[in-house]
């Protein structure tokens, strides 16, 4: 990431972010291939229909004189072009990290796809980032040629989109779920998005009888090599008793509190037009949309280049043999960003099935069923469920600072700043913060080179280990999933003992 002050960050030449797009020749191999590698790296606009699509659209192939090419979809849909309703190129990825220079970027794009911009004005975003707003809007302008409140429009213009198509909810529910302030500022981005009223774009008309629970079923994409086997088994390892549930690759987590009618978001691997993806249904009675969906994206791991990551990995020592024969391991983010941050602390140094057995017991105890917030584990004698008493104050601590210091605890700067804020606490020391980096806040390059397993697979000192980690960046967190698995299969044929943290 650039150290450089804000100030200094303002002063940057334009000419130094270079457009977040493949090369024109790149893009007309893929684009002629129909490569579905591409889908989410660029865009397709074909000038005499007024249409853009992914490149792996099946439409019939338009003359290269007549095609632009656009980072992503808010760029095509800014310069007038509309989404073609065959392969719905809006409904991808974004832009790879890869594709990106600025760190910052990619942080922007990370807090809008969560909706960040749904809750807060421009400005808010750049300040959560530490940069100038002129600077940010700068960024987005150079490297994918549209402002950051485009981006953000076009996403919840996208969910709205999915959600009417399903025909249960009424445009205002839409509207709320999709992250819109008013049915009519919705119905505004229809027209203005989509050539479209909220209602042309309904499959069937509404019903909002009430007579079985609204879901909403939605493919979730991935970028390619995905190990199914490893996110869920990864998943199912840490699975809270009563609140989620993990059979083969199939996920559930309850949204609803004990006591109250219940509604679970559930995941399964699905495969639809020969592409492997998740299938999620979720419920439309609680949590926004927009929200469930932040969170299964962060869950799954979903915004990771799976094939960027595999190239940087599969040639470097100690971890070649084990990415070829696994590509595609991820790193399962927090469904909650509080609640991992504290099984974070129950986990030092214990196993990952005491770690959970610790906190099925925190479940039971303080939250009555579902796991507590922070002013339920606010001055509780923690340690007596069963560990030692300075990481029970230390779970305490950590409570009281995310009531007074407001921190959502999802991915970001705000959240990256807040761990470093943690190590005063006694209790909390640097795998626990790392640890909380991994999988809270989500960087790509956050490595516990004190992790029992790490060092016992490397057989190295932490210093030593951290010394050897910096090859494997900025993938140091896909490396130790590397050397997690490893340690999975030595303990299955019995060639090291059990044991270790994560």
């Amino acid at each position: 990431m650039d150290t450089r002050s804000p100030g200094a960050q303002d002063q940057i030449d334009e000419g130094d972010i270079p457009l977040a797009l493949p090369d024109p020749a790149l893009c007309r191999k893929a684009r002629l291939s129909r490569d579905p590698r591409f889908d989410g790296r660029f865009v397709i606009a074909v000038v005499t229909t007024g249409i853009y699509c992914r490149p792996s659209c099946p439409v019939r192939f338009p003359r290269e004189a007549n095609v632009r090419y656009f980072t992503c979809a808010a760029a095509a849909q800014e310069a007038g072009y509309r989404a073609c309703r065959r392969c719905f190129p809006a409904d991808q990825l974004m832009t790879p990290d890869t594709a990106i220079v600025s760190r910052y970027l990619q942080q922007a794009l990370r807090l809008i796809e969560g909706g960040f911009l749904n809750e807060h004005a421009l400005p808010a975003l750049a300040k959560s980032l530490d940069i100038s707003e002129r600077h940010l809007d700068r960024l987005f302008m150079r490297s994918l040629g549209v402002s950051p409140g485009a981006v953000a429009r076009l996403r919840r213009a996208e969910t709205a989109r999915k959600l009417l198509r399903q025909g249960e909810l009424s445009v205002m529910a839409v509207a709320e779920h999709a992250g819109y302030q008013s049915a009519r500022q919705l119905g505004r981005d229809m027209r203005s998005l989509f050539d479209a009223t909220p209602s042309s774009l309904r499959r069937r008309p509404a019903t909002g009888s009430g007579a079985q629970p609204l879901t909403l079923n939605i493919q979730l994409p991935i970028m390619p090599p995905y190990d199914f086997d490893w996110v869920f088994a990864y998943l199912q390892g840490r699975a809270l008793a009563g609140i989620e549930t993990v059979k083969g690759h199939a996920y559930a987590r309850r949204i609803s509190r004990r006591g109250e009618p219940e509604s679970w978001v559930r995941v399964r691997r699905n495969r639809i037009r020969g592409r492997d993806g998740l299938l999620a249904q979720l419920p439309l009675t609680g949590e926004p949309v927009y929200q469930l969906l932040s969170r299964l994206m962060r869950v799954f791991d979903l915004y990771a280049d799976g094939a960027a990551i595999h190239a940087a990995l599969q040639d470097k020592s100690v971890l070649a043999s084990w990415v070829n024969q696994a590509p595609g391991l991820r790193v399962p983010g927090a469904w909650d960003g509080f609640e991992t941050s504290v099984r974070a602390i129950l986990g030092q140094q214990v196993s990952v099935a005491r770690g959970t057995e610790l906190a099925d017991k925190m479940v039971a105890k303080y939250g009555e069923g579902d796991f507590p917030s922070p002013d339920q584990l606010l001055h509780r004698p923690i340690a007596e469920l069963g560990m030692p008493g300075v990481r029970g104050e230390a779970i305490s601590q950590l409570a009281q600072r995310v009531l007074s210091d407001g921190v959502p605890l999802a991915e970001g700067p705000e959240t990256e700043r807040f761990i470093n804020g943690l190590e005063r606490i006694p209790g909390i020391g640097p795998w626990t913060q790392n640890y909380m980096r991994l999988r809270v806040a989500k960087n790509p390059d956050s490595f516990p080179h004190n992790d029992w397993v790490v060092l016992k697979q490397l057989n190295l000192t932490p210093a030593r280990a951290r010394d050897l980690a910096t090859a494997w960046q900025p993938w140091r967190a896909y490396a130790l999933m590397y050397l997690w698995f490893a340690a999975a299969v030595n303990r299955a044929q019995g060639k090291w003992p059990k044991g270790g943290q994560g």
